[in-house]
């Protein structure tokens, strides 16, 4: 395990690197480290969105690598697996924290 309590930052410098190499667009980190409210035991909330583009074992795939890097559990949510306009959306974009988007200069479809 690598720390009991990452920061933001650390988080932030931990994942890019990972999140660029899968088509993620953004990611938004959501629950109690976007709150401040971090326990010893907390999980990392996190909120991709890939266009549909990461399925199955690719999911699973990033999911281990996060968990594995961060020495943490990960609760990872894809938006193309949640309803549209859903409370829980809704709620992550309002409160929660973006660690990554995409840079414009890359097209919105890739």
């Amino acid at each position: 395990m690598i720390s009991d309590t990452l920061t933001i930052e650390k988080i932030k410098e931990m994942t890019i690197p990972i999140l660029k190499s899968y088509p993620v667009n953004k990611a938004i980190l959501f629950g109690s480290y976007a709150k401040g409210e971090v326990a010893k035991n907390s999980d990392i909330d996190l909120y991709i969105d890939t266009n549909g583009k990461l399925k199955g074992l690719d999911f699973v795939g990033l999911l281990e690598i996060l968990v594995d890097t961060l020495g943490k559990d990960i609760d990872l949510i894809d938006k193309s697996h949640i309803e549209p306009n859903s409370l829980i959306i809704q709620e992550i974009e309002k409160k929660g924290m973006v660690i990554y988007e995409k840079s414009e200069d890359y097209p919105k479809n890739n």
